[in-house]
């Protein structure tokens, strides 16, 4: 946490759902920073201070290259514990892949409430 409010890590291609979710996330007291468009990007800021610095993160599974999930399975293999949420617009994963990675699924469009419940459920 940042000066007592939780810090999100989003990984998304589409910088206006990205800049949407900063946005409502922040009415709600979260910060959402770092921001990444690939996992490709994300792995090579992997020990930078942004990274560490996040209490959770919120992977999109759609992108190029690398999928959120295929991401998520790396970072638990690399001993990554804090917690993740998978998002996506299109079909949710099966709840054998989610418990796989130790994930929690939440579709986009985002309803905001449930995100914030989420977020604050997992981070404590």
């Amino acid at each position: 946490m940042k000066n007592g409010k939780v810090v999100v890590l989003y990984l998304e291609d589409e910088p206006n759902l990205a800049e949407l979710l900063r946005a409502g996330l922040g009415m709600f007291g979260m910060i959402v920073n770092p921001i990444y468009c690939s996992a490709e990007e994300l792995l090579g800021k992997i020990s930078s201070t942004e990274f560490t610095a996040a209490d959770i993160m919120v992977l999109d599974i759609r992108l190029p290259g690398l999928t959120g999930l295929e991401l998520a399975k790396r970072l638990r293999g690399q001993g990554e514990n804090r917690p993740i949420v998978i998002v996506s617009a299109f079909n949710r994963p099966d709840q054998s892949v989610l418990d796989e990675i130790g994930a929690i699924f939440q579709p986009k469009p985002f309803d905001f409430q449930a995100i914030v419940h989420t977020i604050q459920a997992l981070v404590k």
